[in-house]
Order: structure tokens, then C-alpha cells, then sequence
């Protein structure tokens, strides 16, 4: 070709711009995923339960999701692969009710036996503890637990097993705020002989309110530098259970929900998603008045890691049912509790009230239709929580006005017969979650297998109604991330979501129902970093 005659005709132009095309061709480099996850069983839980086999992921959000065919293009040579060897893989796990911060504030000098349904293997994981400390360090087992939950013997404690397992340091086990274990260097720091008993219910040793009685009171006060530490190892503890998300619904007296704040950074964000409700007690009248101005001076803030979601779950705590709660709560109590209610809905607050009783839910949705009429619910997500008894009457109603129930798994523990097919079946939005860290555990495969079996850790059936599998799951990922106004970023493994995900050891769709109290995970992921590894995966990501 004479370059010179094109040139001088005018066709250097074409010449120009094709040379200008095939450089941009030639420089031009794919959009690779910095991550993928493939040769895995992905339960996407979208809206059709859809079952993938790999994903990938950019930056914090999934940005793709199908066969490994399909995903095989988003492989460059920096893209860390796992491989996941045929695992099933779930959604990140949220709990739409936990006193997190409370647990936080002694999370060094608590041994935990959540869930564990061995009585000798709850004294030995005391002992463990015991032994990691140094002689007359107190130690406590904060909750969790209920002698029902042993197969090898329901029965109480004793003092000479608990003087065994902690022989040289003072240990209580609290059991909701109504009773307590102790033995016998415990009891008689607060001048209780043990020839007493191991056992005592009610004040001056265990109480209704914080702090929660004399053993409580002589537990050392902790460090802002061990503070932060508990914050880390409780945030990783449940990270290692496969929650994702939290939403923290306890008073002031719990701890500083600040503490969360100054942890997390833009740049480095808690890798754990931890809503908040709005940190006041109304215990009269006055205080309900000092709750509203309160109410009338904030404002949601429903942020990606952290924020303040809505209001309960005790918005005027003279109302505060019980299992045994059998009579309608007066209208002067039920009035103050409305005065501060309504503030929240002019405020745009969610309300997450604490309601076991079907009693107490019918007179609230009394009141509730009223307001609706002048100010509509269904955009608030209002939440009836702890639901213990519900009938059909009262789910109807709550769908009427679109809103949603919160059921938690501490109603396996107290053996409350929640009607869990009716809820499903009558068409509300519901959720599960714990209510942990003091009246129940925080691991939500014991929920799961709770929910679908009906059974507790011991194995004794303590449900009439139980909901399937994909039911189930749904209500601990898609249907929490509804109820913490997240479904648009959160609960399903789906393109754009955030990736928050967790790789289990079995398959939950396939193993026997029994199984399921049994599953562990081996990776979670939020936000696309990796937050507990069990596999080293985060050491073994292949280069491509």
C-alpha cells in the first residue's frame, strides 16, 4: 500500500482510525471477578430456590452466579478461585433478634454451653475454661442453656460437680434472670453457705433486671483494650456459627452499642453486619415522655455495617409479657405505649415489640388498626416478636396490615408450642432468630433444626407445627434481610447482592433432618472477605 497516496487523497483518515481501533483492541483487557467460588451446590434461596454451582464476586458484591461453564469466562489470571469441591453453600445467616453488645461487655470470662446436649460435656468444657485461668478469676456461664437440653441427664447440677470443674476459681451459671448454678468459692463470696445447695432462684443472687443480682456484681470490670478484644472474639465465634448479620436489641444497661462505631472503619468495616435499636428504658409515664422526645430527635440510619434500625424490643417496659402473661395489659399502659409508638411512626422507625402471648399481640392490633388508618404500617415493617401463642385470627389480622412476626428459638428451650405452619401458611412475612446471648443460644443451625424437626438439642419434640427446609432457611436469610429493610442487598446469593455467604460442611437439603442441629461451617464470607476459615481456603486460592 502507498502510504503517501492515501495520505494525500484524504483516506489517511480511515487509515488513522482503524489503526486508532485495532490499538484500543489490542490493549483493551477483560473485566475479570477478583473471586470466584465453583464445582459447589449454591443455594441461591431467590425466589425460585434456584441451585447454582458457582459465583463470582467483585469487590464486596456478587456480580455473577451460575454453572461453572457460565462462570468460567470471569476467571483472569488474578482472580483467586476456590474450588469447592461439591459443598453446598447458603446465604450468610442473619439473626433478626440478639443482645449482642450485652455478650461483648464479659465474653473472656464466660464458658458457653449453648447447645450442647451432653451434661459431661458441659462440665468439661467448664473445666476447660477454669483451667485457662488463673486461680480466683471468676467465671460464668452467661445463659444459654436449660437442663433440658441434656440427654445423659436433665437433672440439676450439683455443687460437687461444679466445685470439680472449678475448683480453684468462683463459677455461676445464670439461667435466664430467674435462676442460678453456683459453687461453692461463688456462693460464699457473696456470703451464701454451700451447704445451701448449688442451686438458688430468684433475687438477692440472680434478678429480674440488670445487674442481674450479687454473683453478677462480683464479676471483675473489664478493660477498654479487653473490651475490644471480647468485640473480635464474639464477632468471630459467630462468624464460626455462620451468621452474617445481626440486629441488637437490648437496653442501655447491656453496653455501649458506640463500641461498634469505633471499631469500624470505612476502609476496614466489622465483619459483621450489626443493626440496633434505639438505646432508652421507659419504665413510667415520665419516662414513656422522655422516649418520645428522644424518638422526635433521631432518625433511622439503616446503614450497610452498622445503624440504628427501629425501637423495641420493651418500647414501654411496664408491658412485658411472659410465658405466663394470661390477662390484656391495662389501657393506661397500653396508652403510654402508644404515645411512644406512634412517635416512632412519625419518625419512620420500625417497631420490634416483644410479645409472647396472643393476648398481648390482639391488643396491640386493637390499637394498631387504629393508627394504620392515619399513618400505614406496612412501609414500617412493624414486628411482633417472641410469639409463643398466636392464632389464627391474630396472623390474619397481622397480614391485613402487612406486618411481620419474629420467631425465635428460645421457645424451643422454654418447650412453647409456636404455631410455625400457621404463620407460614397465612401468608406474613416472618423470620427466625434466637434472642440470644442470656435466655437462649446464638447458633442458628440449632434454630434451623428446630424450625424443620420440631425437636430440641436433646432430641424431645417440643413442636406440633414445623416448616420445611427451604421455608426454614428462607426465614433466616430472605425473609431477615425484609425485616431489616436489606432485601435489596442482602439474603440471597444473587448478582448485585452483597456477598455474604457461608460454605457448610453437608448438604442441608439432603441429610437427615436430625443432622441439620449438626452442621458446620468451613468458610463465611461478608462482603466478599473472608471471616472464618475452616478449609484455608483463604490460603489455597488458585491463581488462573
Amino acid at each position: 500500500m502507498n502510504i503517501r497516496r492515501l495520505i494525500a487523497s484524504g483516506s489517511w483518515i480511515l487509515l488513522a482510525s482503524t489503526a486508532m481501533i485495532l490499538a484500543a483492541c489490542q490493549t483493551e483487557q477483560p473485566n475479570y471477578a477478583e473471586q470466584v467460588l465453583r464445582n459447589g451446590r449454591i443455594l441461591t434461596v431467590d425466589n425460585d430456590f434456584s441451585i447454582a454451582e458457582a459465583l463470582a464476586i467483585q469487590g464486596e458484591r456478587i456480580v455473577a452466579v451460575g454453572s461453572n461453564v457460565d462462570i468460567e469466562e470471569q476467571i483472569g489470571p488474578g482472580t483467586g478461585v476456590i474450588d469447592l469441591g461439591g459443598r453446598t453453600v447458603i446465604p450468610g445467616l442473619i439473626d433478626n433478634h440478639m443482645h449482642f453488645i450485652r455478650a461483648v461487655q464479659r465474653w473472656n470470662l464466660q464458658a458457653r454451653i449453648d447447645g450442647v446436649n451432653s451434661k459431661q460435656q458441659a462440665l468439661d468444657i467448664m473445666a476447660a475454661k477454669a483451667a485457662s485461668m488463673e486461680p480466683g478469676e471468676w467465671l460464668m456461664v452467661q445463659g444459654g442453656w436449660r437442663e433440658n437440653q441434656f440427654v445423659d441427664g436433665p437433672s440439676a447440677f450439683t455443687l460437687e460437680e461444679l466445685d470439680a470443674a472449678a475448683p480453684e476459681n468462683p463459677l455461676f451459671l445464670q439461667i435466664t434472670y430467674q435462676s442460678v448454678y453456683a459453687n461453692s468459692l461463688a456462693l460464699e463470696a457473696v456470703g451464701v453457705s454451700p451447704d445451701e445447695g448449688a442451686y438458688h432462684r430468684g433475687p438477692p443472687l440472680i434478678s429480674g433486671q440488670p445487674p442481674y443480682g450479687l454473683l453478677n456484681e462480683q464479676m471483675p470490670s473489664v478493660s477498654q483494650e479487653q473490651l475490644e478484644r471480647n468485640l473480635f472474639d464474639f464477632i468471630h465465634e459467630l462468624n464460626r456459627v455462620g451468621l452474617t448479620s445481626v440486629y441488637d436489641v437490648g437496653r442501655p444497661p447491656e453496653g455501649d452499642i458506640s463500641l461498634l462505631e469505633r471499631m469500624s472503619t470505612a476502609d476496614e468495616p466489622l465483619p459483621l453486619r450489626v443493626w440496633h435499636t434505639l438505646k432508652y428504658e421507659a419504665y413510667d409515664p415520665q419516662g414513656a415522655d422522655a422516649a418520645v422526645a428522644l424518638v422526635q430527635n433521631s432518625a433511622p440510619d439503616n446503614g450497610d455495617y452498622l445503624g440504628l434500625l427501629g425501637l423495641g424490643e420493651h418500647i414501654y417496659l411496664p408491658m412485658f409479657d411472659n410465658p405466663g402473661t394470661t390477662e390484656r395489659y391495662s389501657d393506661e399502659i397500653i396508652d403510654e405505649f402508644m404515645k411512644i409508638a406512634i412517635a416512632a411512626a412519625e419518625g419512620g422507625f420500625q417497631v420490634h415489640e416483644h410479645t409472647m402471648q396472643d393476648v398481648t399481640v390482639r391488643s396491640l392490633l386493637d390499637r394498631y388498626e387504629e393508627l394504620n388508618e392515619t399513618i400505614p404500617l406496612a412501609p414500617l415493617r412493624w414486628t411482633f416478636i417472641h410469639v409463643f401463642s398466636l392464632s389464627p385470627e391474630s396472623i390474619e389480622r397481622i397480614r391485613a396490615l402487612d406486618m411481620t412476626i419474629a420467631v425465635h428459638s428460645v421457645a424451643s428451650l422454654a418447650e412453647a408450642r409456636v404455631p410455625l405452619r400457621d404463620i407460614q401458611d397465612g401468608g406474613v412475612v416472618w423470620g427466625l432468630g434466637t434472642d440470644a446471648t442470656i435466655v437462649a443460644h446464638y447458633q442458628p443451625f440449632i434454630t434451623l433444626g428446630w424450625a424443620v424437626t420440631g425437636k430440641n438439642v436433646s432430641g424431645n419434640t417440643v413442636l406440633d407445627q414445623t416448616v420445611s427446609r427451604e421455608e426454614a432457611l428462607i426465614a433466616h436469610t430472605r425473609a431477615n434481610a425484609w425485616l431489616l429493610f436489606k432485601e435489596d442487598d442482602l439474603g440471597t446469593l444473587e448478582a448485585g447482592k452483597f456477598a455474604d455467604l457461608v460454605v457448610l460442611d453437608r448438604d442441608y437439603m439432603t441429610i437427615p433432618e436430625d443432622e441439620i442441629f449438626d452442621i458446620e461451617p468451613v468458610l463465611t464470607m461478608v462482603g466478599g472477605r473472608i471471616a472464618y476459615d475452616g478449609i484455608g481456603a483463604s490460603g489455597a486460592a488458585i491463581d488462573e
